[in-house]
């Protein structure tokens, strides 16, 4: 019960700040010219400070591990990889495809990952590797997505789409903060720069507010289940296919690997998370299927809570952790 509790505590209030988004809507306070800058906003700001923080503080050489990295990060990529194959074959609107290929590997691994790992170990371990790595390469990879998967994709050469991908905004946050990370610069913890550190944290912290009452103003019932089968798709990748398939290869291969308990307690986290709230805005604001990308995020926040209770519970009962 406890699990299921923690989960619930962790997952539910994204729901409370999608509801209020759409009783604001409702009540004429989120129009959508309102919802348009907010979006804006939370792309061009809030998430740039928050990649920026998270991988700032990221101490990457304390805890290396080459081959728990490569395993995550690859198995990340083989989902993109896949997924995206799999979409171009069966869905015809490119719009969607930047949108179901992103919903079905990106994960909210930043921000519930790690707190989920915190909080069942009482330290991230080796789990903050996963975000030094893992979090620029979702990014990366979604970028060069819906650079070419949008309704006004990416024309002309490979080197301008490369351009377009090294300005996102998104990718600057990441590539300002490692030199931070990499040479242990202490902006967050040394007393002269706390002016500094204090403003990237306000502006970090608006990013998944800003985001979920977004959502919330933009949600269409209409829209969302038209777009039933492919968001139940993406669902299913998101939080079944891909944690049974790449946890449980690190499983039977954990002695090869030199994988503990809870190192593959940060994987089925990496792969088991619901799908990061980012995901709807870089498909609002790079012309994706935007109603796509919500309905993903609502449903696999909410049966994330039984996955990934069910998932600690098997941990715990085989004695992994």
């Amino acid at each position: 019960m406890s699990a299921f509790l923690f989960s619930a505590n962790s997952v539910f209030p994204v729901f409370l700040l999608i509801g209020v988004g759409w009783l604001l809507r409702k009540q004429g306070m989120l129009p959508q010219n309102v919802v348009g800058a907010i979006n804006s906003i939370a792309f061009n700001v809030a998430f740039p400070a928050l990649l920026f923080r998270e991988m700032a503080q990221a101490t990457i050489t304390q805890v290396f591990h080459p081959l728990f990295v490569i395993y995550g990060v690859g198995g990340t990529i083989l989902t993109f990889a896949l997924t995206w194959l799999g979409a171009t074959l069966f869905i015809k609107d490119k719009a969607a495809i930047g949108a179901f290929v992103q919903g079905s590997f990106r994960g909210n691994y930043a921000i519930m990952g790690l707190m989920l790992i915190t909080n069942i170990l009482g330290h991230t371990g080796k789990g903050v590797l996963l975000t030094a790595f893992a979090i620029p390469a979702y990014n990366i990879l979604s970028v060069a997505l819906l650079t070419f998967h949008s309704r006004r994709p990416q024309s002309g050469s490979t080197r301008k789409a490369a351009v377009s991908i090294m300005r996102n905004p998104l990718i600057i946050g990441i590539l300002l903060g490692l030199p931070f990370s990499l040479f242990h610069i202490p902006l967050f913890t040394c007393t002269g720069t706390k002016l500094v550190a204090t403003t990237v944290r306000y502006l970090a912290d608006l990013a998944n507010p800003l985001a979920m009452l977004a959502i919330g103003a933009s949600i269409s019932s209409r829209t969302m289940l038209k777009g039933l089968p492919k968001i139940l798709a993406a669902t299913a990748i998101k939080l079944v296919v891909s944690p049974l398939i790449f946890v449980g290869a690190a499983y039977l291969f954990r002695d090869t690997l030199g994988f503990s308990g809870e190192d593959l307690l940060a994987l089925f986290v990496l792969f088991g998370v619901p799908t990061a709230v980012a995901s709807y805005i870089m498909a609002s604001k790079m012309d994706a299927d935007a109603d796509l990308a919500a309905g993903i995020l609502l449903l696999t926040s909410l049966l994330s809570v039984f996955t990934i209770t069910f998932g600690i519970y098997l941990f715990k009962s085989s004695g992994l952790i």
